[in-house]
């Protein structure tokens, strides 16, 4: 089936919220998404300042997403790529790639670059490097607070 791409407004993204719930309960992450809580998280992040998103389609079903926000760095407006996913079933055929290359290629002459974080022990990490992303010299860190 054909593929569309179609950039996604804030108010629209609960549309993908069963999308996302389905690929992150499935292997590898298996994160165990309730709807509720796969709404509340996408409409948090579009609630960010220069919410940025771009939809893939395969008639008017969506079955990928890939969303950023800005964030202010010294030389300029950088995007935090925040989450992309695409339908289980439709992984490893190049709409990904496509919708990343299209959603980057919109973002030209806003932001001077991209950044993202993802697991070392994932498929998405292999996914970005061929996309041409490279690892920074960081450390990801976490804390528990409470419930």
């Amino acid at each position: 089936m054909n593929t569309t791409f179609a950039v996604v407004r804030s108010g629209d993204v609960e549309a993908f919220a069963e999308l996302y719930a389905s690929v992150f309960n499935a292997p590898p992450w298996l994160d165990g998404w309730t709807m509720p809580a796969a709404r509340e998280r996408l409409r948090s992040l579009a609630a960010a300042p220069r919410f940025e998103a771009l939809g893939a389609f395969q008639g008017h079903r969506p079955v990928a997403l890939v969303l950023g926000s800005g964030e202010r760095w010294v030389k300029g407006w950088v995007l935090h790529l925040r989450e992309m996913f695409v339908a289980t079933s439709l992984q490893r055929n190049g709409i990904g790639r496509r919708l990343l290359e299209q959603f980057e290629a919109s973002l030209l002459g806003k932001y001077t670059g991209l950044y993202l974080l993802t697991s070392t022990r994932v498929p998405a990490r292999s996914f970005y490097a061929a996309c041409g992303y490279a690892p920074l010299d960081l450390v990801s860190m976490r804390k528990h607070i409470g419930a």
